[in-house]
């Protein structure tokens, strides 16, 4: 069971791995979202002092997670550039670790409108299947993405995080500063950061990039993540709406 506990994905055997949406995939999804709720009642529960520690040990869990990786990947030999952390999950690290030390009106939103889709992605169309569940990449790949899924949602429980459409526009400049190096960094070492070059398997980019061809899907891409902005900006739209309109009602 144990044999490959630190075996990485070039040296995985063929027929190791789990399926999307089987019984382990689901479990851990059910898991993640009971634990969600648990840790939103804490959170909601605790005094300033008790979530400000809340908020640091995420902040530790994710970088410990990513360190440990990278050390292992290191000590067997087994590095390669699409180890560096220029994926989402890698970014949304940082932008953890910033809101917890500065928090600011940028991370609050690359939060909500990047780490959570992008975490919620990854959870439900897994890039890392080809590991059996006993195996230390797989469970950080599960347990990485929850976090970073989970600490915006805490946030956005006690109104530390109120997401503006009004204040979208600073993800969209970040986007356009940090895609196209990236970008232009895959093509040279062959990796495929941001999935910009080559649709993940199972996921609904890889519908779009046998309709659209590559790189033609990445402009189905871009229209897929504006559509769901939308759909995550619409309710804090309406609620902002009415509050204007109580607030003028009672004025």
């Amino acid at each position: 069971m144990w044999k490959h506990l630190f075996t990485y994905r070039t040296e995985i055997p063929e027929g190791l791995g789990w399926e999307h949406f089987g019984a382990a995939h689901l479990t851990y999804l059910i898991g993640f979202v009971l634990a969600t709720i648990v840790m939103v009642i804490i959170y909601r529960r605790g005094t300033d002092s008790r979530r400000k520690v809340i908020r640091v040990a995420y902040a530790w869990i994710v970088v410990l997670l990513e360190v440990v990786k990278q050390i292992i990947c290191l000590a067997m030999g087994v590095y390669e550039p699409g180890l560096l952390p220029f994926h989402l999950c890698g970014m949304s690290i940082i932008f953890i670790v910033v809101h917890v030390v500065w928090p600011n009106r940028t991370t609050a939103e690359l939060l909500y409108s990047l780490s959570v889709p992008g975490a919620i992605a990854a959870l439900l169309f897994s890039d890392w299947t080809m590991y059996p569940l006993a195996n230390f990449f797989c469970q950080q790949s599960f347990f990485i993405h929850f976090f970073e899924f989970s600490f915006p949602i805490l946030l956005l429980s006690t109104g530390e995080l109120r997401p503006r459409f009004t204040q979208l526009w600073r993800c969209v400049v970040y986007l356009l500063v940090v895609v196209p190096p990236i970008y232009y960094f895959n093509h040279a070492f062959n990796t495929n950061f941001f999935f910009l070059n080559e649709a993940a398997p199972g996921s609904p980019l890889s519908f779009l990039q046998s309709s659209l061809g590559n790189p033609g899907y990445i402009f189905g891409f871009i229209a897929l993540v504006a559509g769901v902005w939308v759909l995550m900006y619409l309710p804090w739209i309406f609620k902002t709406w009415r509050e204007k309109r109580a607030t003028a009602a009672a004025a």
